[in-house]
């Protein structure tokens, strides 16, 4: 699905996943799912799931997300490590869902069932999305008016062309600091798509190919 035309480039940043999140790693072998995160981080660019909030948003960055997986370990408790049944989300929204089961894969897009307006709201466009809603807490007055908050300043900040201005958005809309370096581990079970390393975020902004905001 393309962006609405209608949507600000500010929307854009809380605009849920509209097509299958493809797999570009698949680390194998680890006995603990904790092992898996700076794949996961990776591989769902530094962000969450769900909510779609940034590491950089967060004063404890990383630490503040956590493994998640969408099928209940209580349900299906040999997903526990299974890579393609992990994702990345925040501890906040990790916590908010629990064991719930999810009414559809959001890996899968979530275009079609929920979108976040200008004001922070955001609303369900189907029955699906709007249990996804609530399962998921995604309406907490917390997370709305910090939604708020965010595109309020993002939509300053675009309208502004000074320097300063334009760190302040690289600052907000960039990759954090401390990116994994993949090449360096050495999953048990071995990788099934080495080939993905060479587009992790560390391996471009080592060739100097990645970008300074996304």
């Amino acid at each position: 699905m393309r962006p609405d035309p209608d949507r600000s480039s500010e929307l854009e940043v809380f605009a849920p996943a509209d097509a299958w999140v493809v797999r570009r790693h698949g680390p194998r072998g680890y006995v603990a799912d904790e092992h898996y995160q700076p794949w996961l981080r990776d591989e769902f660019t530094y962000r969450c799931l769900y909510c779609a909030c940034r590491e950089v948003w967060f004063p404890d960055g990383d630490s503040s997300f956590s493994v998640e997986h969408l099928r209940p370990i209580s349900l299906a408790p040999e997903g526990l490590t299974d890579y393609h049944s992990l994702v990345y989300a925040c501890c906040q929204c990790n916590a908010s869902r629990g064991a719930a089961r999810l009414p559809f894969d959001p890996t899968a897009g979530m275009r079609q069932h929920i979108e976040v307006l200008a004001d922070g709201i955001i609303r369900g466009l189907t029955p699906a999305g709007e249990d996804f809603i609530r399962i998921c807490r995604l309406d907490r007055p917390n997370l709305v008016a910090f939604r708020r908050l965010m595109l309020d300043v993002l939509r300053l900040l675009g309208r502004k062309r000074d320097r300063e201005a334009a760190e302040l958005r690289r600052r907000y809309l960039g990759y954090p600091a401390n990116l994994p370096d993949l090449s360096a581990l050495k999953p048990p079970g071995g990788n099934s798509r080495p080939e993905g390393i060479e587009w992790s975020a560390f391996a471009r902004r080592e060739r100097g190919e990645l970008s300074e905001v996304y």
